[in-house]
């Protein structure tokens, strides 16, 4: 019940200073001077406009930091959750997966690389990644991107997602799962419904959860997602679920807890080298439930790519009456309100996954 509170007390926090034109996050006119060591070597660009939206996002590129112009790399396109698409650029500040350009963990990658893509969601829109009218804006900035870098190999482009970013991931990975070679889905607030399952039943897909996640239910979303995909997967070695008891919550201002038990993806990005008191109980299993010891986030993303038996799978073309219902709530009904206090509280229940 206290957690309760507290969640209700920040949503109403977090709405005042919206509504009052505040920024939650101090968010300047420029995020440029935030730019760390770290995040200096990224740059930004902006996707060809689809159906009236255009999606812009911050890169690294390996080769333009110093990599063999000779190789080949991976692509890795990375959605992250609510609040970090609040300005252009902020999805760079905001997103710890930076730390994947840094020579550390691009060495992990056994060419010595990996392309790097954090997408924004146009949030001053109220849009978020659980939005599927975004997936064909994103699918052809990331094929617009691969095309201005040659040195991309279209047959290892990897998706990541969590929270919003997840139902992002499974909207990108299901619609389009002959372009993709795997898809990591962390803590989203769906399910894959059975005809998604279908449409990724030749790709390796990464879950990921927390059991005490109060904003994705892990017996709803994860848990759900993994067992609908075990049962019908060809390749059910190279799928991945990984729990924890529990997780680090997500803060507001940096000590306002929001979300509880929510933020799985730090683990994501150190490999899996968290110690136990932050991620307890991590157990992670394959597709026939065995055991997997010491797991690998970049070493699996780095052993697939999509000419693996993919040439038989087929993009959906079917949807489940949740996703269609979820549908006609975002796209339709919001669309319908021009209030800014409407487009908030409909936005609160999109974040709390209530639409």
């Amino acid at each position: 019940m206290k957690k309760i509170i507290l969640s209700v007390l920040a949503l109403i926090i977090c709405g005042i200073l919206i509504l009052s034109n505040i920024s939650l996050l101090d968010i300047p006119k420029s995020v440029d001077y935030r730019i760390d060591e770290t995040r200096s070597t990224w740059l930004r660009d902006v996707g060809p406009e689809v159906n009236g939206i255009d999606i812009d996002y911050s890169y690294y590129s390996p080769v333009e930091n110093g990599a063999s112009a000779d190789n080949k790399y991976p692509l890795i396109v990375i959605m992250a959750g609510a609040l970090e698409g609040l300005q252009e650029g902020f999805e760079l500040i905001a997103n710890s997966l930076a730390a994947w350009s840094t020579a550390e963990y691009q060495a992990y990658f056994k060419d010595g690389g990996a392309y790097l893509f954090i997408a924004r969601a146009p949030e001053e829109d109220w849009t978020y990644w659980d939005s599927s009218k975004l997936t064909p804006s994103l699918k052809e900035a990331i094929d617009d991107f691969c095309t201005k870098n040659s040195n991309i190999d279209t047959n290892r482009i990897h998706i990541i997602g969590w929270c919003l970013g997840g139902n992002g991931a499974i909207n990108l990975a299901t619609s389009y799962p002959n372009d993709f070679a795997t898809a990591t889905i962390m803590c989203p607030n769906k399910a894959i419904s059975k005809n998604e399952a279908e449409s990724l039943k030749n790709m390796p897909v990464w879950f990921i959860g927390s059991e005490s996640d109060t904003y994705s239910s892990y017996k709803r979303t994860i848990l759900k997602s993994y067992n609908r995909l075990s049962e019908v997967s060809n390749r059910k070695g190279d799928l991945r679920l990984t729990s924890y008891a529990s997780a680090p919550d997500v803060t507001l201002l940096d000590s306002i807890p929001f979300i509880f038990n929510h933020n799985l993806w730090d683990n994501l990005v150190t490999d899996f080298r968290i110690n136990e008191t932050d991620y307890p109980d991590m157990k992670t299993i394959d597709g026939n439930g065995n055991s997997i010891e010491s797991p690998s986030s970049i070493a699996w993303i780095d052993s697939f790519e999509i000419t693996d038996g993919r040439e038989i799978s087929q993009a959906r073309e079917t949807v489940s009456l949740s996703y269609k219902i979820s549908y006609f709530y975002q796209e339709k009904i919001k669309a319908g309100f021009n209030s800014h206090s409407m487009k908030l509280i409909l936005n609160i229940f999109s974040i709390l996954g209530w639409l």
